[in-house]
């Protein structure tokens, strides 16, 4: 495990060479969130009730505060990276060092995430506290809410990590790379809560992963469902997890096999 340690300090350290990136967002993200707050006001205004598609505004507040803060957690570039290691051979060196590939990356990306955690998310959260009157949750939704959002973490990884193993096979990915994030955005919830969709949307998402990196952690610190609800929905999350990182093992082995038979 100290070698894991090493690498999530290299990450942290990358971090903090591009520490400036970090701090920009500490501006834009509380523009957007003021945008979001008087649109979404106008819209309860407007309508004149109290209640929409089973949120109150300040639960919609809420919804896109949390949505920020949940978004400095659930990120990953490493489809990109793999593209560019992969395509210029640096690949090679990764696979000589006495780790796993897979882990190496995560962890990495751990580490850059570990500075996003303290500079962005816990200064955003306190924002929305003092002038955006945030819900305040259970502890017991606060406790579903933390492990529902380091899974969501690592699903995002995930999903970006099997991407970038389609390059073993396609070389270039930056289509498939500029798409991911919008579309991930749009299918977890982050443009607007899932239950504003169409009944057949709704259904659809169930069967897919998208969903439990933004909607379901932020539905659970708000309290949406029921104890019973929150333990099945939390279990679907790690079976999720388990199919993804199953999927990227399968991947990863042909892709290997890809590689080496190249005459790397």
């Amino acid at each position: 495990m100290r070698k894991y340690v090493g690498i999530i300090k290299s990450g942290f350290k990358v971090a903090i060479a591009y520490r400036f990136e970090f701090f920009v967002t500490l501006i834009t993200a509380p523009i957007s969130l003021i945008v979001f707050y008087f649109l979404w006001k106008s819209i309860f205004e407007y309508t004149g009730v109290g209640i929409l598609q089973g949120f109150t505004f300040t639960e919609m507040v809420s919804y896109y505060l949390l949505n920020l803060v949940v978004g400095f957690f659930t990120w990953s570039r490493i489809e990109r990276w793999m593209e560019e290691d992969i395509r210029y051979g640096h690949m090679i060196k990764d696979l000589l060092k006495p780790v796993n590939y897979f882990f190496q990356a995560f962890y990495f990306e751990l580490g850059l995430s570990a500075l996003g955690i303290v500079v962005q998310a816990i200064p955003f959260f306190i924002i929305g506290l003092v002038f955006f009157d945030l819900v305040m949750a259970s502890w017991i939704n606060i406790a579903f809410f933390v492990v529902s959002l380091l899974l969501a973490h690592i699903l995002y990884f995930l999903i970006s990590y099997i991407i970038g193993l389609t390059a073993f096979w396609f070389q270039r990915i930056e289509g498939l790379s500029r798409a991911k994030k919008p579309i991930i955005h749009f299918l977890s919830g982050g443009l607007i809560p899932l239950t504003f969709m169409p009944l057949m949307f709704q259904d659809i998402s169930k069967f897919l992963p998208f969903q439990y990196i933004r909607f379901i952690p932020i539905s659970f610190y708000l309290g949406k469902y029921e104890l019973n609800s929150m333990f099945t929905l939390l279990a679907i999350q790690v079976i999720w997890v388990l199919l993804l990182y199953t999927l990227a093992h399968v991947m990863w082995n042909n892709a290997f096999k890809k590689f080496a038979g190249a005459g790397a």
